[in-house]
């Protein structure tokens, strides 16, 4: 079945306003991966990874476009 992804933003350019975005994170030295739940314009998300990233030296955090599971059928 072929289909295609519907994200929630632009996502080649990423404006502060644009919603459709998260943070996720990783551990630096691990397998361990996921994501904060809730979501938020891309200038949100980047504040709050950095801030997290200031407060939390083992982990990685970046702002992640949402990408809805439940895609079209491509026609």
């Amino acid at each position: 079945m072929a289909g295609k992804y519907k994200p929630r933003a632009e996502t080649l350019l990423r404006r502060s306003s644009d919603p459709g975005y998260r943070v996720a994170w990783k551990l630096k030295y691990g397998f361990q991966k996921g994501y904060l739940e809730g979501e938020m314009t891309y200038g949100e998300a980047k504040r709050k990874a950095e801030e997290m990233m200031a407060k939390d030296p083992e982990k990685v955090y970046w702002p992640e476009l949402i990408m809805d599971p439940a895609f079209e059928e491509a026609s």
